[in-house]
């Protein structure tokens, strides 16, 4: 079905075709490694067990065992951690966070295994995971394998609280599993949309290799932002089939379960996949993930983008994707080389994994994954010695490296990412973020520069939320490809109130006078937008070269309703009613009809949400008889939705061109 088309200047009535995206302008490739730890060197023999979150504020905490010899997981271990603040670029000196002095209690399981003795303070098991919320970072350690501590960061892990046992926790998994080993993750918990903390756990036995078989999983979980900490179902048992199921991470899919994925030494040398509706009860059936090798270690997993804040759902996960060993040793459930640590890629929630690129050929073995608010994704792995293949060992701890990368990268160009994690979208080209007075706002700038040293611009609104977000992808590409700038400014729920609209008139004044753009800009208005561009022109027609709308809102009465907008404008209902004339789009074309603004709307006429015939057609009508000239695109069938006829419109686009470049083409 077509749009019907409009046009009040001529009173024309034209069938328009709808256009469909083109491919994405994709990022070069990015692919950085740096050393964070060196075995040998601070003090410590070796570092392993890596963990890192990205805080609320974009904070990279990486942490990981600093262990003071190198025989194993018991023994004297510390907890170090660097901070970086500028991307996981550069980072701060290593820190102890956990360093237990003086005699400690050693766990008799080691004791009777000769594998610990008095005053070798054993700190395994780091886990962070950000509350996204509280912008708190929590942080969970165990002491000997049969402690668990609590503490938390306020200051993006700058100072920490004093730790609090809560090994009561674990205590109530005993009518179900008498354990004799407590372990968390170890990488990263996760907060649930729920604003539930979930942190995966194994407990064991003790009584097998290493005391740390055999061995079951779970999770504990917070619903009080740590304060009180409980535990979940046993998710994957020990039993013939799945056998010393340990090391567990954690992601939250988009139709919010939980999935845990985990460590076992089955001979199917597989992971092992467990889902629940809360992270905590009634898990699934275990299965194995045919596409995900287990050569006996340690993964990572990390929601990557989420709809609708991107445009497509994805899910990154990292392990050595390897089944080989160079001894020729290779048996049904036992230990493989940690080599080849590969990085998957998921559009389909852990269903299937369409992406599997190797990040490090040689040894590669525990890692931790984070993502950025841009986009860039994080792995923090461990990597061993090239030398160590010619002795034909199974592992080489030597490094902790952190890798930059992008999707680009991960996926030879044939993805890229449209908006960052935190659903800013910035469509493949530079953005900057800045606070203005007692707002935030943003510029992105063009791809490619306009011709002659123009500098067009598009001012979109409303800035709430997510928007502009992923649906306006194909416009907004386009423009910045021909040059344009995307200006926006994060001024709330204002319904264009008058604080709102002494806002908009700093940011013209900050984008026209920093970054040089064009005295008259592009306006484009989606939906309630309508009320803030058309108050702004109104204001200042001078410093408008056009409008173009997207069903916008042109009446308050009609959207949000005089009762919702009131409190905006700190009237009541009656109060503001009485000064629509002072607020309305509808009411306020005259001076917009006088500067000549060409205008442009695409509106459907099945919308319930902002009816045509109360927004759109009115300001049509009347601008029309003020001698303004404006089109109308009518949609059939079509409501407030996200749908081609308005987020894919050739006839917006060209217009668009057209006012800020003098030019369709």
């Amino acid at each position: 079905m077509k749009p019907f088309r409009h046009a009040f200047t001529a009173l024309a009535l034209i069938a328009t075709a709808l256009v469909f995206p083109a491919h994405s302008r994709a990022a070069e490739p990015l692919l950085e490694k740096q050393d964070l730890f060196e075995a040998g060197q601070g003090g410590y023999a070796l570092y392993r067990i890596p963990g890192m979150v990205v805080t609320s504020k974009g904070t990279v905490l990486a942490y990981c065992e600093a262990r003071k010899d190198a025989k194993g997981d018991w023994g004297p271990i510390d907890v170090l951690m660097r901070r970086s603040t500028d991307g996981g670029k550069t980072f701060s000196p290593p820190k102890a966070i956990v360093e237990v002095k003086g005699e400690l209690p050693v766990n008799p399981l080691a004791i009777a295994q000769n594998l610990d003795k008095s005053g070798d303070n054993t700190v395994n098991n780091a886990v962070a995971f950000v509350d996204h919320k509280t912008r708190a970072v929590h942080f969970l350690y165990c002491l000997e394998y049969m402690r668990c501590f609590y503490m938390r960061s306020d200051d993006d892990g700058v100072t920490w609280t004093d730790p609090v046992d809560i090994t009561k926790t674990f205590e109530d998994f005993r009518p179900d599993y008498d354990w004799k080993i407590l372990a968390t993750g170890p990488a990263h918990g996760i907060q649930l949309k729920t604003g539930r903390l979930v942190v995966p756990v194994w407990l064991s036995l003790g009584t097998g290799g290493h005391a740390h078989r055999p061995s079951v999983t779970s999770t504990i979980y917070s619903d009080d932002h740590g304060k009180t900490w409980h535990r979940g179902d046993i998710a994957v048992p020990n039993t013939e089939e799945w056998i010393f199921p340990n090391e567990t991470v954690i992601v939250e899919l988009a139709n919010g379960m939980v999935m845990l994925n985990v460590r076992s030494e089955s001979k199917k040398h597989r992971r092992i996949v467990v889902v629940s509706k809360d992270g905590a009860t009634k898990w699934s059936k275990p299965r194995y993930d045919e596409a995900l090798l287990e050569p006996i270690c340690m993964g990572s997993i990390v929601r990557y983008t989420a709809k609708p804040t991107s445009d497509k759902n994805r899910i990154l996960f990292a392990n050595p994707h390897n089944l080989d060993r160079l001894d020729g040793k290779d048996l049904e459930g036992k230990s493989r080389d940690r080599r080849n640590l590969s990085v998957k890629l998921s559009y389909d929630e852990g269903k299937t994994w369409a992406v599997s690129k190797s990040l490090e050929p040689g040894y590669g073995a525990y890692s931790d994954l984070a993502v950025l608010p841009d986009g860039t994704a994080l792995c923090l792995y461990e990597r061993g010695r090239a030398s160590d293949e010619e002795l034909k060992k199974s592992t080489s701890y030597a490094y902790l490296t952190l890798a930059r990368f992008n999707l680009e990268w991960l996926t030879d160009g044939k993805d890229t990412l449209v908006s960052s994690l935190d659903g800013k979208s910035h469509y493949g080209a530079k953005r900057e973020d800045f606070k203005l007075e007692d707002f935030e706002a943003f510029v992105i700038h063009p791809t490619n520069p306009a011709a002659n040293g123009a500098k067009p611009w598009v001012w979109y609104a409303p800035s709430i939320g997510n928007h502009p977000s992923s649906g306006n992808t194909w416009l907004l590409k386009q423009l910045l490809d021909k040059g344009f700038y995307v200006v926006g400014a994060y001024v709330g729920e204002t319904y264009a109130n008058p604080k709102s609209r002494q806002q908009f008139d700093a940011l013209y004044k900050h984008v026209t006078e920093k970054y040089g753009l064009a005295p008259k800009a592009c306006l484009l208005a989606q939906s309630r937008g309508g009320l803030n561009q058309y108050n702004f022109t109104a204001n200042h027609p001078d410093r408008v070269q056009c409008i173009a709308g997207i069903f916008p809102v042109g009446d308050l009465a009609s959207y949000p309703s005089l009762k919702r907008a009131a409190p905006a404008y700190g009237v009541t209902p009656d109060e503001l009613e009485k000064q629509l004339v002072q607020h309305n789009p509808i009411d306020r074309l005259e001076p917009i009809a006088k500067a000549k603004i060409p205008i442009l709307h695409v509106h459907g006429d099945a919308d319930k949400v902002v009816p045509l015939e109360k927004n759109s057609a009115v300001i049509a009508e009347r601008y029309k008889a003020l001698g303004g000239e404006m089109e109308l695109i009518v949609v059939p069938g079509k409501g407030h939705q996200n749908d081609p006829a308005f987020f894919e419109s050739e006839p917006i686009l060209k217009f668009l061109l057209k006012q800020g470049l003098g030019t369709a083409e």
